[in-house]
């Protein structure tokens, strides 16, 4: 697994509870657990990625979205600068308002270039959606057909990250 090199203090009581509220969905424990060790941060290594089963690039990561809403939990002073633009709920609405994405999808991580990461707050299950597509989006459906399923939860997800491929 990749190490993260944190952008933001980790999660406190208040910030999840907060989160999970704006959330409107139950959010799973495995993500919230990460929230309060980690709550954001960019990947370190040669090429953090997610492979499958068959050892096939299907995600690379980059950074991981905070849930804080005060700049004053930003430890990376090169990160102030954007800190609320890493967030959940930046990213979500963002997500929600050029692609279509469903109110039971949250972006959590960037991927390479035009890649996202999300999360389906109904199963927990984890996906990929490229935005450097040739037609344009129009609906929520074309959105879901888009996206390209990763692990079945985020603990799976993170689990199979690594920081260079298979040999």
């Amino acid at each position: 697994m990749p190490l993260i090199d944190l952008t933001v203090q980790p999660a406190d009581d208040r910030e999840i509870e907060a989160f999970k509220a704006w959330a409107k969905y139950p959010v799973p424990n495995d993500y919230i657990a990460f929230l309060r060790e980690c709550n954001g941060g960019y990947l370190t290594g040669e090429d953090p990625c997610f492979y499958n089963s068959n050892d096939d690039t299907e995600a690379c990561v980059t950074t991981f979205m905070h849930v804080s809403e005060e700049i004053d939990k930003c430890i990376n002073k090169i990160f102030e600068k954007r800190f609320a633009s890493y967030s959940v709920p930046f990213n979500t609405k963002d997500m929600r308002n050029n692609y279509f994405a469903p109110d039971h999808y949250i972006k959590i991580a960037d991927g390479a270039q035009h890649e996202h990461i999300v999360m389906d707050l109904k199963t927990g299950h984890i996906f990929s959606f490229d935005d450097e597509i040739e037609e344009e989006l129009e609906t929520t459906e074309a959105f879901l057909e888009h996206c390209l399923f990763l692990a079945d939860s985020f603990d799976s997800f993170f689990s199979q990250l690594v920081d260079e491929g298979p040999e």
